[in-house]
């Protein structure tokens, strides 16, 4: 090939020969000058003209490589290509610049969103003041744990920050300082308690200008959630009991599920940046490596994973409960320590890929794109079931390809998109109208917790109102009809309306809080979730306000009628509360992974199972690991609750209800299925 010489402005030529050099006749002749000038000129030309032609072939079989997924998307699902089926989807009208929105109109919206905030708080702080859930209908509260852990104060402390509520601030900051306290009797989900709890006060903390209060309580928390990492594998337990700050196994046979495990690692590494102990960053960060690798399908995962082997458990895949946070905190780790970890963005960017060519579907009749479900086992078998959970993916795609970075003219134009950024795009654009829809398509206007997309006729065979209305795209079961107040679709609404200033995703958050205004408002305070959505004659509480509803639907729908200056996505991450960290720039000794040694192998390996004894775990653990195991399951076993203490329901408020049954069926079967097998090899 050609070299480039540095003193010939850059114009190639071959290698000269150094006996070469001093050949007299290395010069060529005064009077053949231009004719050789002229071949040599030709031949180059030649020359040139063939690279040219190499590399355009290499760059568009590159090209073809790179989109091919691309390609069998539109085959398959039209990806950029569907035509809406009237004028109120799928608008493709240019989007509205917000210097010529209505700022009146949608201040006064923002307003109407504050009020309902302190039309739930007073009705709060009047019933149920330090409680950790409120029952708006019935007018009391209700704790977790005994004394409680904070979860709707602290959950919204943010969201009274954001809404410059001063005295409300004061008093909540107060009741943390004097009445807030983590060493108790009682187990609390490691989850949920380290996404509201442990991010509600390290969100405050950076919200109120660095108050050491909000920073020593989150402390002690993380300092007592800690327990939950010390298993055999590293994989957490579901639970920790507060007061001794150990883990407890939790759901059927002491699995853990994959979001619980994988949804601490913003929280955990925020805390490590601001106290600079690494421990927490560590453990977390432990978890996420660990799952890499791991078997997947194309970057799909099951939802439950073993914290006994560090193995996934069972064939259940899907974007829903007890799986959808794990895909939002890969690209959110990526984003939040300044894009240095770049392991996050290819573990997310190959889940995508995963999503893509399995999860993906159309409806009948309105040609919106779905994202179902699947089993590892028959990945080519799409159910079209769809939670609401899955609704956050739309803002999060677009997110990924954005990287927080609003779509403009001047500065960042979309036509500059990778060909998988503008498919990633395309697809969060098209699932949040979507998510839209299924609030659009009901009576009420408000979504259910499930859905059954529409793709094939038979699915409509004997459906009749309220399962299926005439000209719906989805089907909604009986046990299916209820509404949480949950955040996911207005959270891809907010995040679409920054990205591309289009004011229909503004509309459509409007038309979702009216909808909640009309029917899940409790006049006397508070709102309420809902039984059954589906006909809107027949309305009836739940009676119980998730705090979610405050820290997340609320905060959403405020800043999508607010300033895009707050809180901009290139310098904030969101976690799955919806509790905003800023992206910070992490010194490289956490950066830096510490090398493990590796175990010595044991001279002898005991027998898995003993004669007689009862197997707790739903899958065996490996030889070397059945000592430890067993002491702590003991160890670990969950005492019997004080008798005074009140007699609260688990915390399962991320969870889909619907499939709990299927799911611990399914565990037991796979359990029985695996030592029948097993015992038969022994034998």
């Amino acid at each position: 090939m050609f070299k480039r010489q540095e003193n010939h402005n850059g114009i190639p030529f071959h290698t000269q020969r150094l006996d070469d050099l001093d050949d007299k006749y290395s010069k060529t002749p005064i009077g053949v000058q231009s004719q050789t000038r002229f071949r040599f000129r030709l031949r180059h030309g030649v020359i040139a003209l063939g690279m040219l032609a190499l590399t355009y072939l290499v760059i568009s079989r590159s090209s073809e490589t790179d989109s091919s997924t691309l390609n069998s998307l539109k085959d398959r699902v039209q990806i950029g290509n569907r035509k809406p089926s009237d004028d109120t989807r799928g608008n493709k009208n240019t989007p509205v610049k917000p210097s010529e929105a209505n700022p009146a109109l949608w201040e006064e919206r923002k307003d109407k969103v504050k009020e309902a905030f302190l039309h739930s708080w007073n009705a709060y702080r009047r019933d149920a003041w330090g409680k950790d859930e409120y029952h708006p209908v019935a007018k009391y509260g209700s704790n977790m744990v005994k004394q409680g852990q904070g979860f709707t104060i602290v959950d919204s402390l943010d969201t009274i920050l954001l809404m410059g509520l001063k005295d409300e601030f004061e008093e909540a900051k107060a009741w943390v300082r004097d009445e807030l306290t983590f060493d108790q009797e009682g187990e609390v989900n490691l989850f949920e308690t380290t996404i509201r709890v442990l991010g509600g006060l390290l969100s405050a903390y950076d919200q109120s200008g660095h108050d050491q209060v909000f920073l020593t309580k989150a402390v002690d928390l993380a300092d007592r959630l800690m327990g939950a990492f010390k298993t055999a594998s590293g994989i957490p337990y579901a639970s920790v009991h507060l007061k001794e700050g150990r883990g407890v196994p939790g759901h059927e046979g002491g699995i853990s599920t994959t979001s619980e495990v994988s949804t601490l690692q913003l929280e955990f590494k925020y805390l490590s940046y601001l106290t600079g102990d690494d421990k927490y960053w560590r453990v977390a960060e432990d978890v996420i490596l660990k799952m890499k690798d791991l078997e997947s399908v194309d970057g799909l995962v099951p939802i439950f994973i073993n914290p006994y082997n560090g193995q996934f458990h069972g064939s259940e895949i899907r974007l829903g409960s007890r799986g959808d946070s794990y895909y939002e905190y890969l690209i959110k780790q990526y984003l939040q320590t300044s894009k240095k970890e770049h392991v996050y963005k290819e573990m997310f960017d190959h889940a995508m890929t995963g999503v893509k060519s399995h999860l993906l579907g159309r409806t009948i009749p309105n040609n919106l794109l779905f994202v179902g479900e699947i089993s590892k086992y028959s990945p080519k078998e799409l159910s079209p079931k769809m939670d609401h959970l899955v609704c956050f993916l739309g803002g999060t795609m677009a997110l990924s390809s954005t990287e927080g970075k609003t779509l403009n003219e001047s500065t960042f134009l979309r036509s500059k998109f990778s060909k998988i950024e503008e498919e990633d795009f395309k697809i969060g654009e098209e699932l949040t109208e979507a998510c839209y829809e299924m609030y659009r398509q009901t009576e009420t206007g408000l979504a259910p917790e499930i859905v059954y997309w529409v793709h094939k006729e038979h699915q409509l065979d004997g459906r009749q109102e309220p399962e299926h209305f005439e000209g719906s795209d989805f089907i909604i079961n009986n046990r299916d009809g209820h509404n949480w107040l949950r955040p996911e679709t207005v959270e891809s609404l907010f995040y679409m309306w920054r990205f591309t200033g289009d004011e229909k995703y503004r509309e459509w958050g409007w038309k979702i809080f009216e909808a909640i205004e009309k029917f899940s408002k409790v006049q006397s305070g508070g709102y309420s979730s809902i039984h059954d959505i589906r006909k809107k004659n027949h309305i009836d509480f739940s009676d119980k306000m998730e705090t979610f509803f405050l820290a997340e639907t609320l905060k959403y729908l405020y800043l999508l009628f607010g300033s895009n200056d707050v809180f901009p996505l290139d310098k904030y991450v969101f976690n799955t509360e919806a509790h905003p960290f800023p992206i910070f720039d992490p010194p490289e000794s956490l950066l830096e992974r510490p090398v493990v040694k590796a175990e010595p192998e044991p001279e002898s390996k005991a027998s898995a199972v003993d004669d007689g004894k009862d197997l707790r775990l739903e899958e065996r653990p490996g030889h070397h690991e059945q000592d430890a195991v067993d002491e702590a399951s003991v160890e670990l076993a969950v005492e019997a609750e004080d008798d005074e203490a009140e007699e609260v329901p688990e915390v399962e408020v991320e969870y889909d209800d619907s499939s709990e049954e299927a799911d611990a069926d399914a565990i037991e079967q796979e359990i029985v299925t695996e030592i029948v097998s097993e015992e038969a090899a022994d034998v």
